[in-house]
């Protein structure tokens, strides 16, 4: 494996409480380095890259038992680190790996991530890699008009409820029911729900 180190904010196990794999249990790692700074953001801790611990692939792979069948890497944005030398670890202890990214930057294929979601951000809501699920987050400046359906591998097309704000889940309601040729999804945050992290 290659030499790269992580900056590593938690390593924590779930359920995926968002997108196709929503209730299944799944191991997360959350890295460290953003390269956007949204208003809404729920994981601001994410921007700090001075104070967080770093592992390389096979250290993480040791420290952390990932019990769980799929792994779900996210940020932060990361994408900004190499994760082809994790993800391979991660592939040879058996486990999907997924992670979840803005979309402003590649996923390269030898990286070979099983699931890539994307959460396109505003005001530009760019998707510059692979998507096999796309997931927008319905804030009060969200319209029609940013929905890159064609981006989705699958035509997976989650409106994510901002924040459990009703006035997202309204809008986000309207929009999937006055659409019905996009095939859109209502997106919510189940672990939140049920009360888990």
């Amino acid at each position: 494996m290659r030499e790269t180190s992580y900056p590593v904010i938690e390593v924590f196990e779930s359920i995926q409480g968002e997108g196709a794999h929503m209730g299944l249990g799944a191991d997360f790692i959350r890295l460290a380095g953003c390269n956007l700074r949204c208003p809404w953001c729920d994981t601001s801790q994410a921007f700090n890259v001075e104070n967080v611990r770093t592992y390389i692939a096979e250290e993480l792979l040791q420290v952390y038992p990932f019990n769980q069948p799929m792994v779900v890497i996210t940020g932060g944005e990361p994408t900004l680190h190499d994760l082809g030398p994790l993800v391979a670890g991660l592939h040879h202890r058996g486990k999907y790996v997924a992670i979840e990214t803005n979309g402003t930057r590649d996923v390269p294929e030898d990286w070979q991530v099983d699931w890539v979601t994307v959460s396109p951000k505003p005001p530009e809501y760019a998707i510059r890699c692979r998507a096999d699920e796309l997931k927008y987050i319905v804030d009060d400046g969200f319209e029609l008009r940013h929905i890159q359906r064609d981006k989705a591998a699958d035509g997976k097309v989650f409106l994510q409820v901002e924040s459990c704000r009703p006035e997202s889940a309204a809008k986000a309601y309207a929009m999937i029911i006055k659409n019905p040729r996009l095939h859109l999804r209502l997106g919510i945050q189940l672990h939140k729900i049920v009360g888990v992290e």
